[in-house]
C-alpha cells in the first residue's frame, strides 16, 4: 500500500515523520535487548526484516503510484514483540523506498501505515485474546496469526485509502482503487502469517516471543 510522496502535502509528511520517531524512541527505550544479544537470536531477527523485505519488494499495481503488497508484520510482532518488529518495519520500509518509486518524503506515512499501525493492531489482538478467550494453541494460531493478519491487512488498506483520498482530494476514486483489493489482500496476509507461525511454533517455538509453552500447551 505504498504512498507515493508526490500525492502527500510536506505537512503529512513531516507530522507523519515526528510521529513515527516518538514511537521508535519508545520502542528502542522499552525493547528487550537481551533476546537479540546472542548469535542466533540475532541471525534470526535480521533474516526476518531480510524475508519481510523481499516481500515488499514483491508489489503490483494497476496504476502508477498504486501498489499492492503483503506485510508480515503480524508475524514480526508475534516472533520479536511490537519493540522489534517496529524497528524491523522501518528497516524493511528503508529498503524497499531506496529501491521503489514511494520517495524518502512519504517515509513517515508510509511506516506508519504500513508498520506501525499492523504492529499496533496485533499487540491489541493478542492482549484481548490473553485476557478474554482460553490459552491454548489454536486460538494463538487463528485469532493471533490468522485473524491478526487480516485485520492488520484491512486497517493497513483503509488507512492507506483515507490518507490517498485526503492527499489527492478525490476519496471516491482512491477509494475505488484500493478497496476493491482489500479482501483478496486479506486472505493471502491471513495465510502468509498463519502458516508461517504454525510452522514457527511446531518447530522453533524458541524462536517466538510471544508463544510460551506452559500457556498455550501444558495441561491442555
Amino acid at each position: 500500500m505504498d504512498i507515493p510522496s508526490g500525492l502527500l502535502p510536506a505537512s503529512y509528511s513531516w507530522g507523519a515523520a515526528l510521529g513515527y520517531a516518538m514511537l521508535l524512541a519508545a520502542a528502542l527505550l522499552r525493547a528487550p535487548w537481551a533476546k537479540i544479544r546472542d548469535n542466533e537470536a540475532s541471525h534470526v531477527y535480521f533474516a526476518a526484516a531480510a524475508m519481510v523485505a523481499l516481500l515488499w519488494t514483491l508489489r503490483a499495481g494497476i496504476e502508477p503510484g498504486l501498489n499492492y503488497h503483503l506485510l508480515g508484520i503480524t508475524a514480526l510482532t508475534l516472533m520479536f514483540d511490537w519493540q522489534f518488529a517496529l524497528l524491523a518495519a522501518g528497516l524493511v520500509l528503508a529498503v524497499t523506498t531506496w529501491q521503489g518509486p514511494a520517495g524518502w518524503e512519504a517515509f513517515g506515512v508510509n511506516v506508519l501505515v504500513m508498520g506501525a499501525l499492523p504492529v499496533l493492531a496485533t499487540r491489541l489482538l493478542l492482549a484481548a485474546s490473553r485476557r478474554w478467550l482460553p490459552a491454548n494453541f489454536f486460538i494463538y494460531i487463528f485469532i493471533n496469526s490468522f485473524l491478526a493478519g487480516a485485520l492488520a491487512m484491512l486497517l493497513c488498506g483503509l488507512a492507506a485509502t483515507l490518507v490517498h483520498g485526503l492527499a489527492s482530494g478525490n476519496a471516491t476514486v482512491a477509494g475505488n482503487d484500493y478497496l476493491l483489493y482489500i479482501p483478496m489482500l486479506m486472505f493471502g496476509e491471513a495465510f502468509l502469517n498463519g502458516m508461517t507461525m504454525t510452522l514457527l511454533v511446531a518447530y522453533k517455538p524458541h524462536w517466538v516471543a510471544t508463544f510460551h509453552d506452559r500457556w498455550y500447551l501444558e495441561g491442555k
